[in-house]
């Protein structure tokens, strides 16, 4: 792992930890100052989309880990797990669609799909270190 690699990591850490706090505290918050402020209308929707805000900060700040990355190699590794990530979240949710849509199976809100990519980057990430194993063979 390269110096470059450990300081884009870093600075990633230090973005994201703040930033999920904020989310984590807004998912928290948002059922009670809802029921507070009893908002209608705009109002509704804008404090509902709240939590929205620092989530797609985190994806923000992942396509700034790339950019910050200066060995293309391990750049070209990380957008592989991305790539492997979107790719699962988004076939399991056109499948669970098509469930809910034709086989009744329960509503999963939209919002659980970018919370759905984060352990799939954990997978993809298995995923292209084990075809690194096999390409050192």
């Amino acid at each position: 792992m390269s110096r470059d690699h450990d300081s884009a990591e870093w600075a990633y850490v230090r973005r994201v930890i703040p930033t999920m706090i904020v989310y984590l505290a807004l998912i928290v918050a948002l059922p009670f100052l809802i029921y507070w402020l009893r908002p209608h209308g705009p109002a509704l929707w804008l404090i509902a989309l709240l939590p929205a805000v620092p989530l797609s900060l985190v994806f923000w700040f992942y396509g700034q880990f790339f950019i910050e990355l200066r060995d293309e190699y391990i750049r070209l590794l990380e957008i592989r797990k991305a790539l492997i990530a979107t790719g699962i979240v988004m076939m399991a949710a056109t499948a669970w669609g098509f469930l809910e849509s034709y086989a009744g199976a329960p509503h999963v809100p939209l919002f659980a799909v970018p919370l759905a990519w984060f352990p799939c980057l954990g997978i993809g990430a298995l995923i292209v270190a084990r075809g690194e194993r096999r390409a050192m063979r």
